[in-house]
């Protein structure tokens, strides 16, 4: 059996090589579907609203005091990022989106059901984190080429250096979990899930399948014009 540090080490890595593929298919998806600003601006909202609930899921039933504490702020960076998309999407001129329309990913099913630290460490804090960061940092590409430098910033600089925290905060609870051949294999099989799933959430049909439609403005019609006559005329 591996020590923990190896254990992890090596199957992130090993995980890791999937996923840049699965990134990789993202990418392309961004281009020939043609998400505008605002639709990515969604698929984040989404991910962000599903991560708030996994984490307050968590919280409930986790006995490990350092992992609670951690579970909190990941809940609270969520729900942060939440409010921070949806000012960024009135400020491009959307309007208001509940990012629970459309149902749950299949991420979310899979997460709620696990029950062991090193599962949802590896599968949620280590695993899909490193997705998601992936994800934000293709969707801040994007928008740095259509010149938003602002959603850029929002999606690179903040975002991002939370998922960043989050992930860590995972790597220590699965270096103290996954202490023997059993937790190592609970770990090892929910991360490899988050992988199989990811490959299933970039095809383009799935990411917008994710989204409603969005209805086009109704136009503004100009006012009738005056009466060209009087009422009292004969």
């Amino acid at each position: 059996m591996a020590d923990a540090e190896t254990f992890v080490s090596d199957f992130h890595a090993k995980n890791q090589a999937s996923l840049e593929r699965h990134l990789g298919a993202f990418r392309l998806a961004l281009g020939k579907e043609t998400f505008d600003t605002v639709d990515l601006l969604r698929l984040a909202m989404k991910d962000a609203i599903e991560s708030a609930e996994v984490a307050a899921l968590w919280f409930v039933d986790c006995d490990d005091l350092e992992m609670k504490i951690g579970l909190a702020e990941h809940c609270g960076l969520a729900a942060t990022h939440l409010r921070s998309l949806t000012a960024r999407a009135a400020a491009l001129g959307a309007q208001p989106f509940d990012p629970r329309v459309g149902g749950y990913s299949r991420f979310f099913g899979f997460l709620r059901s696990l029950q062991t630290p090193e599962e949802r460490a590896a599968a949620s804090q280590v695993t899909l984190r490193t997705f998601n960061i992936g994800r934000l940092s293709a969707s801040a590409d994007v928008c740095a080429e259509r010149g938003d430098v602002e959603t850029e910033r929002l999606l690179r600089d903040v975002m991002i250096a939370d998922e960043r925290r989050i992930f860590e905060v995972g790597w220590r609870t699965l270096l103290q979990a996954a202490s023997n051949e059993e937790s190592q294999a609970r770990a090892r099989r929910s991360a490899f899930r988050i992988v199989e799933l990811a490959a299933e959430v970039v095809e383009p049909l799935n990411l917008r399948k994710s989204l409603p439609k969005r209805r086009p403005p109704v136009p503004v019609l100009p006012p009738p014009p005056p009466p060209t006559g009087s009422l009292t005329d004969p």
